[in-house]
Protein backbone atom coordinates (compact mmCIF):
# COMPACT_ATOMS: atom_id res chain seq x y z
CA UNK A 1 0.00 0.00 0.00
CA UNK A 2 1.17 3.11 -1.13
CA UNK A 3 1.95 5.67 1.37
CA UNK A 4 0.17 8.80 1.77
CA UNK A 5 2.35 12.14 1.61
CA UNK A 6 1.71 14.64 3.96
CA UNK A 7 2.16 18.13 2.77
CA UNK A 8 2.19 19.95 6.20
CA UNK A 9 4.54 17.65 7.53
CA UNK A 10 7.06 18.41 4.72
CA UNK A 11 6.36 22.09 4.96
CA UNK A 12 7.03 22.01 8.45
CA UNK A 13 9.88 20.10 8.60
CA UNK A 14 11.28 22.70 5.48
CA UNK A 15 10.43 25.52 7.21
CA UNK A 16 12.67 24.14 10.24
CA UNK A 17 15.82 23.27 8.04
CA UNK A 18 15.30 26.64 6.60
CA UNK A 19 15.11 28.54 9.69
CA UNK A 20 18.25 26.96 10.83
CA UNK A 21 20.31 27.41 7.76
CA UNK A 22 19.56 30.77 7.57
CA UNK A 23 20.25 31.68 11.47
CA UNK A 24 24.04 30.09 10.84
CA UNK A 25 24.42 31.81 7.86
CA UNK A 26 23.55 34.78 9.61
CA UNK A 27 26.11 34.21 12.26
CA UNK A 28 28.82 33.74 9.87
CA UNK A 29 27.96 36.35 7.58
CA UNK A 30 28.31 38.64 11.06
CA UNK A 31 31.58 37.43 12.17
CA UNK A 32 33.20 36.94 8.85
CA UNK A 33 35.86 39.21 7.30
CA UNK A 34 34.74 42.26 4.58
CA UNK A 35 35.11 41.59 1.33
CA UNK A 36 37.91 42.78 0.23
CA UNK A 37 39.99 41.12 2.84
CA UNK A 38 37.35 37.78 1.91
CA UNK A 39 38.37 38.34 -1.73
CA UNK A 40 41.80 39.06 -1.49
CA UNK A 41 42.98 35.64 1.21
CA UNK A 42 40.40 33.69 -0.64
CA UNK A 43 38.57 33.33 3.03
CA UNK A 44 36.38 30.13 3.43
CA UNK A 45 34.75 28.58 6.48
CA UNK A 46 33.70 24.72 5.95
CA UNK A 47 34.66 25.20 2.56
CA UNK A 48 32.14 28.18 1.93
CA UNK A 49 33.87 31.62 0.56
CA UNK A 50 32.35 34.92 2.30
CA UNK A 51 29.91 35.39 -1.43
CA UNK A 52 28.93 31.16 -0.97
CA UNK A 53 27.53 32.28 2.33
CA UNK A 54 25.57 35.00 0.71
CA UNK A 55 24.47 32.73 -1.48
CA UNK A 56 23.12 30.50 0.76
CA UNK A 57 21.52 32.76 3.26
CA UNK A 58 19.47 34.96 0.39
CA UNK A 59 18.59 31.68 -1.44
CA UNK A 60 17.23 29.62 2.00
CA UNK A 61 15.72 33.40 3.32
CA UNK A 62 13.37 33.46 0.08
CA UNK A 63 12.81 29.27 0.56
CA UNK A 64 11.70 30.29 3.95
CA UNK A 65 9.74 33.26 3.01
CA UNK A 66 7.52 31.11 -0.27
CA UNK A 67 7.21 28.11 2.50
CA UNK A 68 5.49 30.35 4.67
CA UNK A 69 3.44 31.83 2.55
CA UNK A 70 2.58 27.93 0.97
CA UNK A 71 2.27 27.44 4.45
CA UNK A 72 -0.34 30.37 5.19
CA UNK A 73 -2.42 30.54 2.25
CA UNK A 74 -2.63 26.64 0.37
CA UNK A 75 -2.40 24.51 4.15
CA UNK A 76 -3.90 26.49 6.76
CA UNK A 77 -5.67 29.01 4.65
CA UNK A 78 -9.53 27.84 5.70
CA UNK A 79 -8.21 28.29 9.70
CA UNK A 80 -6.40 31.30 9.14
CA UNK A 81 -9.21 32.54 7.17
CA UNK A 82 -12.15 31.79 9.65
CA UNK A 83 -10.08 33.12 12.65
CA UNK A 84 -9.64 36.78 10.67
CA UNK A 85 -13.54 36.86 10.09
CA UNK A 86 -14.41 35.68 13.74
CA UNK A 87 -12.41 38.11 15.19
CA UNK A 88 -13.25 40.89 12.71
CA UNK A 89 -16.68 40.25 13.50
CA UNK A 90 -16.68 40.05 16.91
CA UNK A 91 -14.01 42.27 17.25
CA UNK A 92 -10.81 41.70 18.36
CA UNK A 93 -9.88 40.94 22.19
CA UNK A 94 -6.40 41.38 22.11
CA UNK A 95 -5.95 44.70 21.45
CA UNK A 96 -3.03 45.25 24.22
CA UNK A 97 -0.97 42.79 22.68
CA UNK A 98 -1.39 44.19 19.59
CA UNK A 99 -0.42 47.78 20.33
CA UNK A 100 2.80 46.34 22.66
CA UNK A 101 3.55 44.11 19.73
CA UNK A 102 3.50 47.44 17.04
CA UNK A 103 5.27 49.52 19.54
CA UNK A 104 8.34 46.69 20.19
CA UNK A 105 8.76 46.51 15.85
CA UNK A 106 8.86 50.42 15.65
CA UNK A 107 11.41 50.84 18.33
CA UNK A 108 13.69 48.00 16.93
CA UNK A 109 13.36 49.59 13.74
CA UNK A 110 13.82 53.23 14.57
CA UNK A 111 16.76 51.83 17.16
CA UNK A 112 18.57 50.36 14.16
CA UNK A 113 17.98 53.15 11.73
CA UNK A 114 18.92 55.85 13.95
CA UNK A 115 22.04 53.81 15.76
CA UNK A 116 21.53 54.03 19.59
CA UNK A 117 22.03 51.65 22.28
CA UNK A 118 21.78 48.88 22.84
CA UNK A 119 21.72 48.52 18.67
CA UNK A 120 24.27 50.38 18.26
CA UNK A 121 26.43 48.07 20.03
CA UNK A 122 25.41 44.95 18.25
CA UNK A 123 26.72 46.52 14.79
CA UNK A 124 29.48 47.93 16.92
CA UNK A 125 30.60 44.58 18.03
CA UNK A 126 30.33 42.82 14.41
CA UNK A 127 32.27 45.50 13.14
CA UNK A 128 34.91 44.94 15.40
CA UNK A 129 34.72 41.04 14.79
CA UNK A 130 34.95 41.70 11.01
CA UNK A 131 37.86 43.91 11.65
CA UNK A 132 39.58 41.72 13.45
CA UNK A 133 40.44 39.36 10.63
CA UNK A 134 42.51 42.08 8.92
CA UNK A 135 45.91 42.44 9.19
CA UNK A 136 48.31 44.55 7.24
CA UNK A 137 49.49 41.40 5.17
CA UNK A 138 45.89 39.94 4.65
CA UNK A 139 44.66 43.94 3.58
CA UNK A 140 44.25 44.42 -0.42
CA UNK A 141 45.91 47.52 -1.33
CA UNK A 142 42.62 48.78 -2.96
CA UNK A 143 39.47 47.63 -3.35
CA UNK A 144 39.06 43.97 -5.83
CA UNK A 145 42.71 44.46 -6.21
CA UNK A 146 42.37 41.11 -7.73
CA UNK A 147 40.72 42.20 -10.62
CA UNK A 148 43.36 43.91 -11.89
CA UNK A 149 45.37 42.62 -14.64
CA UNK A 150 49.07 42.90 -14.67
CA UNK A 151 49.08 45.07 -17.21
CA UNK A 152 46.92 47.42 -15.13
CA UNK A 153 49.75 46.25 -12.27
CA UNK A 154 52.77 47.30 -14.54
CA UNK A 155 54.16 50.69 -13.73
CA UNK A 156 50.98 52.24 -12.14
CA UNK A 157 51.12 49.77 -9.32
CA UNK A 158 54.23 47.62 -9.44
CA UNK A 159 58.04 49.47 -10.30
CA UNK A 160 58.14 46.92 -13.19
CA UNK A 161 57.11 46.27 -16.80
CA UNK A 162 54.15 43.83 -17.31
CA UNK A 163 56.25 41.56 -19.44
CA UNK A 164 58.90 41.89 -16.40
CA UNK A 165 55.90 40.52 -13.75
CA UNK A 166 55.06 38.09 -16.16
CA UNK A 167 58.76 36.80 -16.56
CA UNK A 168 59.28 36.44 -12.36
CA UNK A 169 56.11 34.85 -11.90
CA UNK A 170 57.08 31.79 -14.42
CA UNK A 171 60.76 32.14 -13.34
CA UNK A 172 59.88 31.31 -9.59
CA UNK A 173 57.49 28.34 -11.37
CA UNK A 174 54.18 29.54 -11.37
CA UNK A 175 51.64 29.39 -14.60
CA UNK A 176 50.57 32.92 -16.40
CA UNK A 177 49.44 32.54 -20.25
CA UNK A 178 49.26 36.61 -20.54
CA UNK A 179 49.48 39.91 -19.26
CA UNK A 180 46.18 40.43 -19.88
CA UNK A 181 45.34 37.83 -16.81
CA UNK A 182 43.67 38.94 -13.55
CA UNK A 183 45.76 38.53 -10.35
CA UNK A 184 42.45 36.45 -9.58
CA UNK A 185 42.70 34.51 -12.70
CA UNK A 186 46.52 33.57 -12.02
CA UNK A 187 46.03 32.75 -8.55
CA UNK A 188 43.29 30.32 -9.00
CA UNK A 189 45.78 28.54 -11.99
CA UNK A 190 48.41 28.25 -9.33
CA UNK A 191 46.01 27.72 -6.06
CA UNK A 192 47.53 30.35 -4.49
CA UNK A 193 45.65 33.40 -2.65
CA UNK A 194 45.97 36.70 -4.82
CA UNK A 195 47.60 38.24 -1.72
CA UNK A 196 50.17 35.18 -1.95
CA UNK A 197 50.56 35.79 -5.24
CA UNK A 198 51.58 39.71 -5.49
CA UNK A 199 53.88 38.74 -2.44
CA UNK A 200 55.58 36.20 -5.04
CA UNK A 201 55.61 39.24 -8.28
CA UNK A 202 56.78 41.68 -5.41
CA UNK A 203 58.39 40.38 -2.35
CA UNK A 204 60.82 43.33 -1.82
CA UNK A 205 57.86 45.86 -1.49
CA UNK A 206 55.47 46.34 0.79
CA UNK A 207 52.00 45.47 0.49
CA UNK A 208 51.41 49.20 0.48
CA UNK A 209 53.52 49.78 -2.54
CA UNK A 210 50.53 48.56 -4.64
CA UNK A 211 49.07 52.37 -4.00
CA UNK A 212 50.21 55.04 -5.97
CA UNK A 213 52.46 57.19 -4.29
CA UNK A 214 50.64 60.16 -5.67
CA UNK A 215 46.94 58.84 -5.02
CA UNK A 216 47.37 56.95 -1.38
CA UNK A 217 44.69 54.69 -0.47
CA UNK A 218 42.17 55.82 2.89
CA UNK A 219 40.65 52.27 2.58
CA UNK A 220 38.54 51.12 5.31
CA UNK A 221 39.26 55.17 7.24
CA UNK A 222 35.22 55.29 7.63
CA UNK A 223 35.17 52.77 10.57
CA UNK A 224 38.40 54.88 12.15
CA UNK A 225 37.60 57.34 15.01
CA UNK A 226 38.54 60.80 14.91
CA UNK A 227 41.58 60.09 17.48
CA UNK A 228 42.83 57.57 14.86
CA UNK A 229 42.54 59.52 12.00
CA UNK A 230 44.75 62.25 13.72
CA UNK A 231 47.25 59.58 13.94
CA UNK A 232 47.01 58.36 11.07
CA UNK A 233 47.30 61.76 9.34
CA UNK A 234 49.58 63.00 11.54
CA UNK A 235 48.06 65.76 12.85
CA UNK A 236 46.76 66.92 16.77
CA UNK A 237 43.00 65.81 17.49
CA UNK A 238 42.15 69.27 18.70
CA UNK A 239 43.50 70.56 15.27
CA UNK A 240 41.07 68.57 13.47
CA UNK A 241 37.85 68.90 15.77
CA UNK A 242 38.65 72.65 14.90
CA UNK A 243 38.74 71.71 11.27
CA UNK A 244 35.35 70.62 11.50
CA UNK A 245 34.13 73.42 13.81
CA UNK A 246 34.69 75.78 11.02
CA UNK A 247 33.00 73.77 8.74
CA UNK A 248 29.93 73.53 10.97
CA UNK A 249 30.54 69.87 12.15
CA UNK A 250 30.10 69.10 15.77
CA UNK A 251 32.38 66.13 16.76
CA UNK A 252 34.26 64.80 19.31
CA UNK A 253 37.38 62.33 19.31
CA UNK A 254 35.60 59.07 20.16
CA UNK A 255 33.16 59.19 17.10
CA UNK A 256 33.49 57.71 14.04
CA UNK A 257 34.34 59.24 10.64
CA UNK A 258 31.46 57.39 9.03
CA UNK A 259 28.96 58.44 12.06
CA UNK A 260 30.25 62.20 11.59
CA UNK A 261 29.96 62.33 8.08
CA UNK A 262 26.05 60.68 8.27
CA UNK A 263 25.15 63.44 10.88
CA UNK A 264 26.14 65.71 8.49
CA UNK A 265 24.58 64.39 4.84
CA UNK A 266 28.32 63.99 3.46
CA UNK A 267 30.97 60.47 2.39
CA UNK A 268 33.47 60.18 4.98
CA UNK A 269 35.71 61.02 1.88
CA UNK A 270 34.28 64.39 2.10
CA UNK A 271 35.01 64.89 5.49
CA UNK A 272 38.35 63.24 5.04
CA UNK A 273 39.05 65.83 2.33
CA UNK A 274 38.34 68.45 4.97
CA UNK A 275 40.39 67.33 7.56
CA UNK A 276 43.26 66.80 4.87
Amino acid sequence: MKQKFFWKSFVSFSLAWSFLIIFISGIVLYIAPPGRVANWTIWTLFGFSKAGWQAIHTIFSYTFVILSIFHLFTLNWKVFWHYFTSKATTGLNKQKELLVSFILVIFVFSGTYFNIQPFKAVMDFGEWTTESWETVDETPPVPHAETLTIRELAGKYIPMSADSILLVIKQKGYKADSIGQTISAISELNNLTPAKLYSVISPEHSIDSLIPQSKPSFQGFGRKTISEVAQELGKEVNEILEILKKNGIEAKPTDKLKDVAESTGKTPMEILELIK
